[in-house]
């Protein structure tokens, strides 16, 4: 357990110091861009993460799978992860553009279009390759990767605030960032593996019946969490997506301590049997459970004068998003442990149905009520969409590892 904990504790600071790149990127383009273009920068940004989202297929979780199960295969899904992030990254990005030109969005010039196809297969094969490392047992490999990944996205942020403080210039500085992210990982991993060029359809088979439900379930937990930038989009300002961005900038830097545990606790999960299995859970639920409680009750206090001081006044109508949001953060993050649990016992179609109701009731809800409530109405949407997926969740992995003890 004390060596458990170390690696947690060193993934964690990992991607802390990670998500100081991050925020650097969010404060450096909001105080350059202001609340109408950052929304714009956002708004780009989204649509290439839900290409992503999209294209990934659930691989990066039937990687990790395979890789903790057969070591062996690592050379074949290193092949084949790069084959689908360019094949299946670039006709996601196609697909998005077209959805939002279908939708009535901004006008698309040349750089809308090329940011979003460049941007979402870089995006893809850093997400297959991080994973990757997590699956190998090489945690301090995963660290310094995301740290890489923030040092270079703050630095390539930087340097447009320098040579081109425009919007198509700190785009462009997003792409350069993945693109040298991921040329660094793949060197990394692929140092002393023979990868082949083809592409293994036969182990693409095996992988996908697990990867279909992971990549359902992650995919409609993504559009739970971007929902509301498309519903701004469509019914609000782009000013209004400018607030949110930094509440949501705020959210996904808070459940990365969840997703953190979930990445160790998944492969310790396959590994273990019967009821080495459940007792494993129970202690991880219990410790996000409290930590998210911690971490949560923190940054409601600490929410305004974080905005105000470090983004600027001007973006303190965000401090409202960010307070009807973390409850959601809570749900999330203990509905996290539960998904971890259900996904190493066969990954049951009852968690995709889950997250499958909590996407559909936030749409229904979304849609009636942001005309009456505003961006805060659909924080406060998305936060108890997530609290019924929270408790759909822990049921099923309670019953779940009742039935196994049986």
């Amino acid at each position: 357990m004390p060596s458990l904990i170390h690696t947690y504790a060193e993934m964690l600071l990992a991607r802390g110091l990670a998500i100081l790149g991050s925020f650097g990127v969010a404060i450096t383009t909001a105080r350059m861009l202001g609340p109408v273009e950052r929304g714009r920068y956002y708004y780009i940004v989204t649509l290439a993460a839900i290409a992503l989202q999209i294209a990934s297929l659930g691989i990066q979780s039937s990687n990790t799978y395979l890789i903790a199960r057969t070591p062996a295969l690592l050379a074949q899904i290193m092949a084949n992860s790069l084959w689908l992030a360019v094949l299946a990254g670039v006709a996601a990005a196609a697909g998005v553009i077209a959805f939002d030109l279908a939708i009535g969005g901004p006008e698309q010039s040349f750089m809308f279009v090329a940011i979003v196809m460049a941007l979402t297969p870089s995006l893809l094969l850093f997400l297959y390759l991080s994973n990757i490392a997590v699956a190998l047992n090489r945690p301090r490999t995963f660290n310094g990767l995301i740290i890489l990944n923030g040092v270079a996205a703050i630095g390539a942020a930087l340097s447009a605030s320098w040579l081109a403080p425009q919007l198509g210039g700190f785009l462009v500085a997003a792409v350069v960032a993945s693109f040298v992210a991921c040329v660094v990982a793949w060197a990394v991993l692929a140092k002393g593996v023979d990868i082949p060029r083809r592409f293994d359809v036969g182990l693409f088979r095996d992988g996908i019946a697990f990867a279909l439900r992971a990549h359902v379930a992650t995919l409609l937990g993504f559009v739970m969490g971007r929902m509301s930038v498309m519903v701004l989009r469509q019914f609000g300002e782009f000013a209004d997506i400018g607030y949110w961005s930094i509440a949501a900038q705020i959210a996904d830097a808070l459940l990365i301590l969840p997703s953190t545990i979930g990445l160790l606790l998944f492969p310790a999960l396959v590994r273990a049997k019967g009821p080495a299995r459940m007792q494993q859970y129970k202690v991880a639920l219990l410790q996000i459970t409290l930590l998210m409680a911690l971490v949560c009750t923190a940054s409601a206090v600490l929410a305004s004068p974080i905005v105000t001081i470090i983004f600027g006044k001007a973006y303190e109508p965000a401090v409202a998003i960010i307070l009807a949001l973390l409850p959601g953060v809570f749900f999330i993050g203990v509905a996290s442990a539960a998904s971890q649990f259900l996904s190493a016992s066969g990954f049951p179609w009852s968690q995709v149905m889950a997250w499958l109701c909590g996407a559909t009731l936030q749409v229904v809800l979304s849609v009636a009520l942001f005309g009456q409530f505003g961006a805060v109405g659909l924080a406060w949407i998305q936060s108890a969409s997530a609290g019924f997926v929270c408790v759909w969740l822990l049921l099923n992995s309670l019953r779940s590892g009742l039935s196994a003890d049986l």
